[in-house]
């Protein structure tokens, strides 16, 4: 049977890209019907009431908006990816610092990152005991029953609801498209992005033109962040003893069937934004409402470049990939193999990292500063935090897609 037809009746294949992409869609729907099911033992009337009276840079509401998708209703899922997000950060910087770890994860193949997950979700599960405990305290005025019991009870619903979203997203890592954690963040912020609140298109003003502009300009700058590479030539040995005899102006014209190395700018994707997103609100609870703008701006942006830097070099390890580099018998155009070339990228990391953090800050900037000009409607409704977040999440899904049709075509 024809390639064609196995695109037709993904039955016929386990691991066809339609199969993948209905069985992704399937798991992120059942997330979302069951985020819909509230908690029990709660006003969730009054509840969401409440959180339509407050200020949209709560950090509270971020939280909830962001990670599970409106945060106007409590559900066993309210807790989102929070948790797990949490822990694969303590467990990060563990492997980071802890050499064993590193090893059994660099080393130990599938079965040593089999390890490592399950090591981030017994920290999930605590992390999730932790936070619901304290969101509940946070919202223990809406409670029916206060006692210990029912807070308990409550407390378990949460974890379980957290653990069973790290369990689905999982499965869309396995079996799906793209990060699981990624597409359930995308979904949700699709989801709050497109709540009838958001959009009051009656308030359009004259300067919507030069508004969408602006948006235009953002998003083209936000793609440009998700795609910027530097390009670092490598030759072969027979290419190196080649280029050996010829000038200067011969080998600039020969440079160009030479084979590269890729690093994107934003090697770590949309994850610092995600942490950083999900770090600020609960730091803002420690900072004098009267500081709170400022220094929690200014924190927001170096915890931006600082995870951006550090996934960066726990995902390019320059002693790994001058390794590779050796055992495939090539080397770095004018870089001598090993320890030179260790260090160059070393420095080339370094630098592609900070820039790549930077400029992400700067997107997020600009749009701050231009709002403070246009005090408009539409402007106004925009997240740009989320909007970053969206165009990563699209970009890596288009990625994904082009590579899984390509394979059967």
């Amino acid at each position: 049977m024809s390639q064609s037809s196995k695109l037709i009746f993904p039955s016929e294949t386990k691991n066809s890209p339609i199969t993948k992409v209905l069985f992704t869609i399937l798991i992120l729907f059942f997330y979302r019907f069951c985020n819909t099911i509230p908690l029990t033992e709660i006003d969730q009337s009054s509840l969401q009431q409440s959180f339509s009276g407050i200020d949209k840079n709560n950090a509270l509401t971020q939280i909830l908006s962001m990670y599970s998708g409106g945060g106007t209703r409590l559900s066993a899922f309210s807790l989102g990816i929070i948790p797990y997000i949490n822990a694969s950060i303590l467990i990060d910087l563990v492997i980071a610092i802890v050499p064993n770890l590193e090893k059994l994860q660099s080393e130990e193949g599938e079965l040593g990152r089999r390890k490592i997950n399950f090591f981030k979700k017994i920290a999930t599960f605590f992390f999730s005991i932790a936070q619901s405990f304290f969101l509940l305290q946070y919202l223990k005025s809406y409670l029916y029953q206060t006692d210990s019991f029912h807070q308990i009870l409550l407390t378990c619903e949460l974890s379980v609801g957290a653990m069973i979203l790290v369990w689905l997203s999982n499965l869309i890592d396995n079996r799906g498209i793209g990060n699981g954690t990624s597409l359930i963040i995308f979904v949700n912020i699709i989801t709050s992005l497109f709540q009838r609140s958001n959009f009051q298109f009656q308030l359009i003003d004259s300067t919507f033109p030069i508004q969408l502009l602006v948006f235009l300009t953002l998003l083209f700058c936000i793609c440009l962040s998700q795609t910027a590479r530097m390009r670092i030539d490598v030759v072969s040995a027979r290419q190196l003893a080649f280029l050996e005899n010829l000038d200067e102006d011969e080998i600039k014209t020969s440079k160009g069937g030479q084979n590269a190395l890729s690093i994107k700018f934003n090697q770590a994707g949309i994850f610092p934004l995600i942490i950083a997103s999900n770090i600020i609100p609960f730091i803002s609870f420690l900072i004098p409402k009267i500081f709170l703008s400022q220094i929690t701006t200014t924190l927001y942006y170096f915890l931006i470049v600082a995870f951006n830097y550090f996934y960066t070099n726990l995902f390019w390890d320059p002693e790994k990939i001058s390794e590779q580099l050796r055992k495939a018998s090539v080397s770095i155009v004018n870089v001598s193999p090993g320890k030179d070339t260790i260090v160059y990228l070393e420095r080339v990391v370094r630098s592609t990292s900070i820039l790549g953090g930077l400029f992400l800050c700067t997107i997020l900037f600009f749009f701050d500063f231009i709002k403070q000009f246009l005090n408009s409607p539409f402007l106004n409704q925009l997240n740009i935090s989320s909007l970053i977040i969206i165009v990563g999440v699209s970009y890596d899904i288009q990625k994904t897609l082009r590579a899984l049709f390509k394979t059967v075509i």
